[in-house]
């Protein structure tokens, strides 16, 4: 479901919900709307053909959408998924854990051995490149378009924006010292404080995780937590 949408109320929204409820799904993504450039709603935008979406109301959306779904038995499990239980989607925790993952096929997207990829978009030039020469190693084909190595501060700065999307499960800070070398508090030092202070997030069990104020505020806190390689001391 998308809320956030301009012409959409708050009543429309959780009419929205409540139909959805009554067909009982398992498992249900929930996202506001993010008008991209260069498309026909952008357009209407401009052209004031529709009004700016309202970030008050779409919090409110947020906020209602959760106080259902968790009235019907559903699991907020991460920033914008719910699942009944045991119905979580093990294929999206892969993503949200910042594992390993490999994109085959024509327009498929990858990320392993600390490298990032971009298949070609055509099926007919992407058979065509398999039949060239000899890979270039793994995890890259032929038919890789475009590659990036994740550098120590990328690889930071998407481990903890993705595992805090974990809203039950956040961020082991013993496994991410281990996989990195430096406790997260060495590497954010006075920004982690605020954002506790703030109420952003919180620290429990050895685990960090956004608090329900977090929630809301979730993409100021991932940016407070991007990363340029310059910021952090090499791995001891």
């Amino acid at each position: 479901l998308i809320y956030g949408v301009p012409g959409q109320t708050l009543e429309s929204w959780a009419q929205s919900v409540r139909t959805v409820l009554e067909l009982d799904p398992t498992h249900l993504s929930l996202y506001c709307l993010t008008i991209e450039p260069g498309t026909p709603m952008q357009r209407w935008l401009l052209n004031g053909r529709i009004q700016p979406p309202d970030p008050d109301l779409a919090a409110d959306q947020y906020e209602l959408a959760c106080t259902l779904l968790a009235e019907h038995g559903y699991d907020h499990y991460e920033i914008s998924n719910w699942a009944k239980p045991g119905k979580v989607c093990e294929h999206n925790l892969t993503y949200w854990r910042n594992g390993d993952y490999l994109g085959l096929g024509a327009g498929a997207h990858g990320h392993a051995a600390g490298v990032r990829y971009q298949v070609v978009k055509q099926p007919r030039v992407y058979l065509r490149r398999l039949e060239d020469a000899a890979a270039p190693g793994y995890p890259l084909s032929t038919a890789v378009a475009a590659s990036h190595t994740v550098s120590r501060a990328e690889a930071i700065s998407d481990t903890m924006m993705t595992q805090l999307r974990l809203l039950n499960e956040g961020l082991d800070l013993a496994a991410f010292a281990a996989k990195f070398g430096q406790s997260v508090s060495e590497i954010y030092n006075g920004t982690l404080d605020q954002m506790l202070e703030w109420e952003l997030v919180g620290l429990e069990n050895g685990r960090l995780r956004l608090t329900p104020k977090g929630w809301f505020l979730s993409n100021q806190v991932f940016y407070r937590l991007m990363l340029e390689e310059n910021e952090i001391e090499p791995r001891s």
